[in-house]
């Protein structure tokens, strides 16, 4: 299997993990500043709350399939003296393209949301040598040179918000873009779940599906539904233990015609995770459905979560939703 499927199966499987929920009980009307803030190029991303999400053996994982992006997070946080743990940031990882011939993609990670970013933007000038700047819609930002291996040259820069960007020099270039505009489906979908949740995603499911079909695990392709351009999803885990009861949140939007097609889907999908209930005292799905959008709420312990998966032939996620 080569790398874009890899990834693919890893990141549609925490997507998949989305289709088993999300706030949609009620109508927000702004998606948490990680996705409002993404590149309009993201294809997939992760967001998780600092020390938690350091915390997940699957990140970890997630993290190797794409090259110094470990390394690069490493050795920023301690080089930068950051303490994860003790910070209430989130850490935001974005992949910017999937390469149909095999080549390794392209990836962001933020850090965003720390309680004093100008400490942590004054930690960054003290840690790391400065290299000159990067214009960036109309600004130029100051860039501090990470790492340096082979054809990669990692560096940093902060943006106007304060929020920090690490990647590769031609990856940080496609900050100029901007973000996705607020009608975009992304932040659309992101709109219906919980901005707080310590673990979050969003796929733009139709560039992946319609641009790199040759390279999606046929399993992948066979269980996700089609029609749809986005969807964005929420984890917020509950009590530890076996029987621990976690939220679930997903968001998917589409043309209205895309939204009706994935109705039966969703709705499929909700009978599933209800019928692994065993007896325990869950709160009942609730789906909402609108004209361009359609979302789901429940909740499932850790071992329900993987049922679920496994009935999409996705990869088994314990890790992401079991809290020590």
């Amino acid at each position: 299997m080569n790398l874009p499927r890899r990834i693919l199966g890893a990141t549609l499987g925490g997507a998949a993990v989305l289709a088993v929920a999300i706030a949609c009980g009620r109508q927000r009307s702004a998606g948490p500043d990680w996705v409002a803030s993404a590149p309009a190029g993201s294809v997939v991303a992760l967001s998780g709350k600092a020390g938690w999400l350091l915390e997940q053996r699957s990140f970890q994982a997630y993290l190797a399939n794409f090259p110094y992006a470990d390394q690069t997070l490493d050795l920023f946080l301690k080089k930068a003296r950051i303490n994860p743990h003790l910070e209430s940031g989130r850490i935001n990882f974005y992949v910017m393209n999937f390469s149909a011939a095999g080549a390794p993609p392209d990836f962001l990670i933020q850090l965003g949301g720390f309680r004093d970013q100008r400490a942590v933007q004054m930690a960054i000038a003290d840690a790391f040598p400065a290299e000159g700047s990067l214009p960036v819609r109309k600004k130029e930002l100051p860039v501090y040179v990470i790492l340096d291996v082979n054809q990669y040259h990692i560096r940093a820069v902060a943006d106007p918000a304060g929020r920090i960007w690490l990647g590769d020099l031609r990856s940080l270039a496609k900050l100029d873009a901007g973000a996705f505009p607020p009608r975009h489906p992304v932040p659309e979908a992101a709109a219906w779940i919980n901005a707080s949740a310590p673990f979050q995603g969003f796929i733009q499911t139709r560039i992946i599906l319609d641009g790199l079909s040759g390279n999606v695990p046929p399993e992948l392709a066979r269980n996700l539904p089609q029609g749809i351009d986005a969807l964005a999803w929420s984890v917020t885990p509950g009590q530890p233990g076996k029987n621990g009861l976690h939220r679930f949140e997903l968001a998917i939007t589409g043309s209205p015609e895309g939204v009706v097609q994935v109705a039966p889907w969703v709705q499929r999908f909700v009978a599933a995770a209800s019928t692994l209930q065993g007896g325990q005292p869950g709160q009942a799905p609730e789906i909402l459905q609108e004209r361009k959008r359609i979302g789901l709420r429940c909740q499932l312990t850790g071992e329900q979560i993987n049922q679920a998966l496994g009935r999409l032939s996705q990869p088994a996620l314990a890790d992401l939703v079991h809290r020590p």
